[in-house]
């Protein structure tokens, strides 16, 4: 193991510790249910129809578990800053020696970026909810709506982050305690209504009229997949996370349970709720006659009235903001170890005195996402897409995909490479077999995912901004030099 791999192994571990087994595992459902529990329904439903949406929902939280798996044992190995990238910049160094520095740095910057895409793609999500509550439809706001609040939410989650890891981890929690109790406030609502109707749920053709249920539930799996990316996020702070080695591995097994119960119940629930029928424009569905879509506000106004509606609006806000927070907090330790790995600007590693987070990235990337965000709000406007939301909803899950398949190789990789390694969570008791099966079956189902279930736009743009990382490579590794 040469000076550098073993410098790579210890990254962050001058950070500050703060954060239990329990603020883990809300950090990743935190980070994951944003805005998609509450607001995607509506696009995946008017694609595909009920019954395809749940199966897709259950589909994707059972081809999840592989890769969970896959990065329980990686997180059990790496208790770093940042930890996503480190596991792959390691593992490809010693796979391909050569050219492996440059592919895990490729990974990272994959990750990294589309992190922020999934964000911005989260941003739109809230722009065209209250445009539709204000104006009656997103393309009926002003052009300034979006910008202002997509700034402005951005400007909140970022300033959150400058508290000790500590003082966010609280936050962090109270955010994801209140997720969970407003899944489950919905369902209550929705039974309680006395108006919902199984018969809704059962529906196999799609609003469009398709009546072949595997096309129905592949032109939506891509979204549903999406959801479940990020899995990885509690392995980005596992340098301040207390016994992290034991605690990240369950926090991210915890977070796959939690988050696909939310999402099948939320869609179950809005799919029983009230019979529903194409938007004019057929992106989205509304309740027959009137402009109310099938996301879970616009539910809890049309079952409980005016009040409750204006509560879950609230809450889904809420939501977002704290999904934003949770998400800039991690993805910093992503370019923090970028930049300890001198394949980043050298300020991204720099700490704060008093706090010890890494403020020179969280401030570079609200600047990344607030673009990403605001130009695709404008694109969606004049008419490039239909919707901001969906379109980068399935760049992101394309750019996502690439990651999944290379924790797969590397896990794979590090088993031959590493064998003696510490790894006190391992897929399999002895031998390889076990993972190789988890890894095959992971590159299996995102690379199908990313191949077959995205349309050609979003994976061009997908791979643009991939490919964008090249030349920073190749700036940095010469300057660092």
């Amino acid at each position: 193991m040469t000076t550098s791999d073993v410098e790579a192994t210890h990254i962050g571990s001058e950070m500050k510790v703060g954060i239990s087994a329990f603020g883990s595992w809300m950090l990743g459902v935190g980070s994951i249910i944003g805005s998609m529990a509450w607001l995607m329904h509506a696009p995946m439903l008017a694609r595909a129809g009920p019954a395809a949406c749940m199966t897709a929902w259950l589909i994707a939280g059972t081809l999840s578990l592989p890769l969970a798996l896959i990065l329980m044992e990686l997180a059990s190995m790496f208790p770093t800053a940042g930890g996503p990238y480190v596991y792959k910049y390691y593992a490809l160094k010693r796979l391909v020696p050569g050219m492996g520095e440059m592919l895990g740095f490729l990974t990272g910057w994959l990750l990294w970026i589309a992190i922020l895409v999934g964000i911005a793609c989260m941003s739109n999500g809230l722009t065209n909810m209250l445009a539709g509550i204000i104006w009656g439809s997103a393309q009926a706001s002003p052009i300034w709506f979006g910008p202002v609040l997509i700034t402005t939410l951005f400007g909140v989650t970022t300033a959150l982050n400058f508290l000790s890891i500590a003082d966010a981890t609280k936050a962090g929690i109270v955010f994801s305690i209140m997720k969970i109790g407003m899944a489950a406030g919905f369902a209550l609502l929705v039974f309680s209504s006395g108006h919902w109707s199984l018969a809704n749920a059962l529906t196999t053709v799609s609003p469009a009229g398709c009546k072949d249920f595997g096309t129905n539930v592949t032109s939506v799996l891509m979204l549903a997949l999406a959801g479940f990316s990020f899995l990885e996020v509690s392995g980005c702070t596992s340098s301040e996370t207390d016994h992290a080695q034991q605690s990240v591995p369950r926090a991210v097994f915890l977070t796959l349970l939690s988050i696909t119960a939310i999402y099948i119940a939320m869609c179950f629930c809005i799919s029983i709720s009230s019979p529903f029928t194409l938007s004019a424009d057929k992106s989205t569905l509304v309740v027959p006659g009137t402009a109310i879509q099938a996301t879970c506000p616009a539910v809890a106004g049309l079952v409980g009235g005016t009040v409750f509606g204006s509560i879950f609006t609230g809450c889904v806000i809420a939501s977002i903001v704290g999904c934003g927070f949770t998400v800039l907090l991690a993805i910093a330790r992503i370019s923090y170890s970028m930049a300890e790995t001198k394949l980043f600007p050298a300020q991204f590693a720099h700490l704060d005195a008093k706090t010890g987070v890494p403020t020179y990235s969280l401030w570079f990337q609200f600047w990344c996402v607030t673009i990403l965000g605001i130009a695709a709000n404008l694109a969606a406007r004049s008419g490039f897409f239909p919707d901001a939301y969906a379109f980068l909803g399935d760049t992101f899950g394309f750019m996502y995909a690439f990651v999944a398949v290379l924790y797969g190789v590397c896990v794979v990789s590090l088993r031959y490479t590493d064998p003696d390694m510490e790894r006190p969570f391992r897929v399999g008791r002895s031998g390889n077999v076990l993972v190789w099966i988890m890894a095959l079956i992971t590159i299996g189902i995102w690379g199908y995912a990313a191949l077959g279930c995205v349309q050609w736009a979003a994976q061009l743009t997908g791979v643009v901004i991939t490919l964008s990382g090249v030349p920073i490579y190749y700036y940095y590794k010469r300057t660092s030099h």
